[in-house]
């Protein structure tokens, strides 16, 4: 019973940032390998932000929208569909070369993926 209620407490939160109910249908609700995906998003998601924010700054356009449909692409696959959508209007400002969309939804995707971070810390500490 007390392990019901601890996944309720965890599930809640992150459930903020994640569709669970479809990340777990798509893992067959293995919830250690839920784990092991979490623990893999906060090693990768660092690298392709730092990517992202790298072909931002140097202004090349190209490059800003394959780093965030990268980025769009893995969370997308973790059921993120907000940061989703947010890497995706990247993709499409950078695409029509409109850099002051991509800044500002960058800034607003930078802080999306902070409070992510830390719901999934949360999450995999238990």
């Amino acid at each position: 019973m007390i392990e019901a209620s601890k996944f309720v407490s965890r599930d809640a939160l992150i459930e903020r940032f994640v569709d669970l109910p479809d990340l777990l249908a798509r893992i067959e609700n293995d919830r250690e390998l839920l784990t092991e995906l979490f623990a893999m998003f906060q090693e990768e998601v660092p690298v392709l932000q730092a990517a992202l924010h790298e072909a931002t700054n140097t202004g090349d356009l190209a490059q800003t929208a394959a780093a965030a449909h990268t980025l769009k692409g893995m969370l997308a696959n973790m059921s993120m569909k907000k940061g989703a959508s947010m890497a995706a209007s990247i993709e499409a400002a950078a695409r029509s070369e409109n850099e002051t969309a991509i800044k500002l939804t960058l800034a607003a995707l930078d802080s999306e993926i902070a409070d992510l971070s830390s719901a999934v810390d949360a999450f995999v500490a238990g």
